[in-house]
């Protein structure tokens, strides 16, 4: 069995149903420019989240599966088994200790959330290999490569998700950078890279991530930012 193949476009209209829930539920109405809470977003999908350290080194940032599963996790340096009940997500504690972690924390949770969408929404889809999936940390280069199609289209669903694209066009008019950015640089263009800053601040991303889902949404035309800034 291999994992459904969806289009970008398909991706798009999974994100657009389950943020149509979460905005009815979280959401003021009419409040476009909204931030979108993995841990609300996971509760509204009857998902449980729990933090745990999931590896020694730090490689591991995240862990979900769509059936009980067993994983390693680590208490005082020592391993231990923690039990997965197919509806769970566990996110590296390590990741809450500072809010400069925050766009990691929140797009490893929302990538894991991914996961479950997909699996519970293309059931039998997936072989036993691609039941376990682990979030690793990632060099930002790494990002714009398709290594596995399964971790593509769950980073594709989680951009979605976390960076809605009405959301991130209601920001830009708040921030200032209107309706489109030429060329994002922290050197060439520091007022812009400025005022992006405070825009992935306000949808609770990181600045890679959002310059990325921006990119993709044709509101950035040349993004030197992965280049210039370390996230």
């Amino acid at each position: 069995m291999t994992a459904p193949i969806l289009s970008r476009s398909d991706i798009e209209q999974i994100a657009q149903k389950i943020l149509s829930v979460y905005t009815e539920a979280y959401v003021p109405e009419k409040h476009l420019c909204y931030q979108v809470e993995p841990e609300k977003l996971a509760d509204v999908l009857g998902l449980e989240v729990d933090y745990q350290i999931l590896s020694l080194d730090g490689s591991i940032l995240g862990v979900t599966s769509p059936d009980e599963q067993f994983v390693t996790i680590y208490m005082e340096n020592e391993g231990c088994l923690y039990y997965l009940d197919g509806n769970t997500i566990l996110i590296d504690g390590r990741l809450c200790l500072s809010p400069r972690n925050a766009g990691r924390k929140n797009y490893t949770l929302a990538h894991e959330i991914s996961h479950q969408v997909l699996y519970k929404a293309f059931p039998g889809r997936f072989s036993s290999a691609q039941q376990l999936m682990y979030h690793t940390r990632k060099k930002t280069k790494e990002h714009r490569t398709v290594a596995d199609w399964t971790e593509w289209q769950a980073d594709a669903l989680a951009a979605a998700l976390l960076m809605p694209e009405n959301a991130i066009r209601e920001g830009m008019f708040l921030v200032g950078l209107g309706e489109h950015i030429g060329t994002l640089s922290k050197k060439c263009t520091p007022n812009k890279y400025e005022s992006f800053c405070r825009l992935a601040e306000v949808l609770g991303a990181s600045k890679s991530a959002l310059s990325f889902r921006m990119e993709q949404l044709g509101l950035l035309d040349r993004n030197l930012l992965y280049k210039t800034a370390k996230e």
